[in-house]
């Protein structure tokens, strides 16, 4: 799968910032515009290019001299990229080339702060891709300045200026966060063939209670586990060598006698005479 342009341009008119967002309840929960968590304009992105290559969409946000003239090393720079990080997805502008690429949340693998950049890592695969056929690209967004909407006036975008005397995050900082909080807001669907584990349906804990108790009785009432499940202490067990055994330790001697009064006082009398000894 690989990363495709979209058009038109995104605009500020397309989102809900995130201060409104947090201040008023929506109309609707299904179908609103996307929440704009933070905008970085005039960012640059840094890609080898090999990678750049495999993607035209990418390479599309940039001249093609001006990242011929920029790559060093194997990595090619292209400037002027503004930044959108909605929850619906995060969005590469280049107002210049007039170009848009929308990067899906759920194809981020790797997510990090890395010095003045936020290096991403893309799995561009589908879920039923082998391992061997894998795609993968990494890129780095180097942003300049940002704006966060973030419990901010609206009109007053937040330029991540300190607040009573705290350091304001750093352009690259307040992205990783950006970025961080809308993945949570995109988790991973499914794949095929997983089962939900429903932690409400009877035994599924592993808890005997009154709902999963029928479960546990035989026909006269008896405790009875289910096949499969080890007795800790039962009176049949297996030996290494697959031979049931006795799991219960030999009574000592005298087990299951009833003793007499004088034998009682007699052992009494003697522990006693013993510990007097021991401390005398």
């Amino acid at each position: 799968m690989a990363l495709e342009a979209t058009h038109p341009l995104p605009t500020a008119e397309d989102f809900t910032r995130l201060s409104e967002h947090q201040q008023e309840t929506p109309n609707t929960f299904f179908g609103g515009k996307p929440v704009l968590h933070l905008r970085s304009p005039n960012a640059k992105l840094k890609i080898s290019n090999e990678d750049l290559t495999a993607q035209p969409a990418l390479a599309a946000l940039g001249a093609p001299a001006a990242i011929h003239a920029s790559t060093i090393d194997g990595v090619a720079t292209i400037e002027s990229i503004d930044v959108w990080v909605s929850s619906t997805y995060l969005a590469l502008v280049s107002a210049l080339e007039t170009t848009c690429v929308r990067i899906p949340y759920q194809t981020i693998t790797v997510h990090a702060q890395e010095g003045d950049a936020v290096l991403l890592g893309l799995n561009l695969s589908d879920s039923n891709t082998p391992n061997e056929d894998l795609v993968f690209i990494q890129l780095r967004i180097f942003p300049s300045t940002i704006e966060s909407f973030d419990q901010t006036a609206p009109g007053e975008p937040d330029t991540a200026s300190g607040v009573n005397g705290t350091h304001a995050p750093s352009p690259s900082q307040a992205l990783f966060k950006a970025i961080a909080d809308c993945q949570e807001l995109n988790p991973d669907p499914p794949e095929e063939g997983d089962e939900e584990y429903d932690e409400t349906a009877p035994g599924a804990t592993g808890w005997i209670t009154s709902e999963n108790m029928h479960e546990f009785m035989d026909e006269n009432g008896e405790l009875r586990l289910p096949e499969g499940i080890p007795v800790i202490g039962g009176e049949e067990e297996q030996d290494a060598g697959g031979h049931e055994t006795d799991s219960q330790l030999p009574l000592g001697q005298g087990a299951g006698r009833t003793r007499t009064a004088d034998e009682v006082d007699t052992a009494d009398g003697a522990e006693e005479e013993s510990k007097w000894q021991r401390t005398g």
